[in-house]
């Protein structure tokens, strides 16, 4: 199947005028927020832009040995494959020699991780060269840093994350600098971040953005969040989930959800670059019955975990995989194992209190998969 790669040849000679601003398109610009932009891309105080070719130059003159070379995009979301790195680079060289994107001009970009705060935050503004809408904001996934996996599960007990205010903030401040009208977009937890910012958006802006993409980004616990404002912005959100789905099936979503169609399996799948692409528009495919049982386990486990638990439950955890400024998500199975002994020490040092709640917390979530699919299985399978 087609995936981005053969849609920039198919498409990409065609200016936006010609082949309007599509969902491909704002897949693809999420998936460049990832790249690390600093000290290229002017920040937020300045009014000036750089455009995808210069961008690109400047990347892979600033990465040029080979020891640099694996810099190039600075974080990678924890639940996409070692190939995600070689991709990213690979579509960045395409989308600087393509008519249609070589001249797109970035700015405003803003990375922001904050170890205190728990805040992991990075977005982009893109501006279109003769298309409407003008604009479009790229909110960043999340990293592989435990700070980022940190506050992602902030969204099981807290009314608002770190990252969400920070996205509210940026895309405010974006409306009043820039003139013309808007997209806001984001993969994974920038998927999140892009509904929650569009949401809480005042009536003097909302009506200049005219769309808002989730890409296989969780959704939200509306028993904690107010779901009011995202109802004012519910028909702009267009929520993206591949068949096999195992982050954009978290928590409720706000707006219309389209499954499509992946060529990977599993939390291959969350990886965008494996997603099959037609024309101008992604394969559209059928929820599997996997995302429809981890949905459900989720939901039922929730209720049997109050807020104050979940809370004291997530800082515990986080604790003992030691959450901290060098911390990251290792893909090294020797860094694992020697991470996994420095963790059952630690566990083995917990308070008693704080033992018995992390191995309630866990025999909950153990008991409600087992009844799930233990119903699932006699769903299938009547009278066995």
């Amino acid at each position: 199947m087609a995936n981005f790669f053969d849609y920039l040849h198919w498409r990409g000679d065609l200016d936006f005028l010609m082949s309007p601003f599509n969902e491909v398109d704002a897949a693809i610009l999420s998936m460049l927020s990832y790249l690390d932009m600093s000290d290229i891309v002017p920040g937020c105080e300045s009014g000036s832009g750089i455009s995808i070719k210069e961008t690109s130059a400047r990347i892979f003159s600033k990465f040029s040995t080979t020891e640099a070379k694996s810099k190039i995009n600075s974080k990678i979301s924890p639940t996409i494959n070692s190939k995600f790195n070689s991709s990213l680079e690979e579509m960045l060289r395409k989308l600087s020699v393509c008519p249609r994107f070589e001249g797109v001009r970035l700015s405003r970009f803003d990375e922001n991780t904050d170890y205190i705060a728990g805040r992991q935050f990075a977005a982009v503004t893109f501006t279109l060269p003769d298309a409407h809408p003008e604009n479009v904001v790229a909110f960043r996934g999340t990293d592989d840093t435990l700070v980022g996996w940190k506050e992602d599960f902030g969204i099981v007990y807290m009314e608002q994350i770190p990252a969400q205010d920070s996205a509210h903030r940026y895309l405010e401040q974006a409306l009043e600098k820039l003139p013309g009208q808007f997209i806001v977009c984001g993969h994974s937890k920038g998927g999140n971040l892009a509904v929650y910012a569009s949401s809480h958006i005042g009536p003097t802006h909302q009506d200049r953005i005219s769309k808002v993409y989730n890409f296989d980004g969780p959704g939200f616990n509306f028993s904690v969040v107010d779901q009011t404002p995202f109802n004012l912005c519910d028909h702009k959100i267009l929520n993206f989930v591949p068949e096999e789905s195992m982050v954009g099936m978290l928590f409720e979503s706000a707006g219309k959800r389209t499954v499509i169609s992946s060529s990977a399996r599993y939390s291959s799948q969350h990886n965008a670059f494996n997603w099959n692409v037609e024309r101008t528009e992604f394969v559209r495919g059928n929820l599997a019955d996997v995302a429809k049982l981890l949905d459900h386990i989720l939901k039922t486990w929730l209720t049997e975990i109050s807020l104050a638990e979940r809370g004291a439950f997530l800082e515990a955890f986080f604790d003992l995989l030691g959450d901290s400024e060098e911390t990251t998500i290792s893909t090294d199975p020797l860094q694992n194992l020697k991470e996994i002994q420095k963790i059952l020490k630690k566990y083995s040092q917990l308070d008693k209190e704080t033992k018995s709640l992390m191995n309630q917390v866990f025999g909950s979530l153990s008991t409600q998969t087992k009844q799930t699919m233990s119903t699932t299985i006699k769903q299938i399978l009547p009278g066995k």
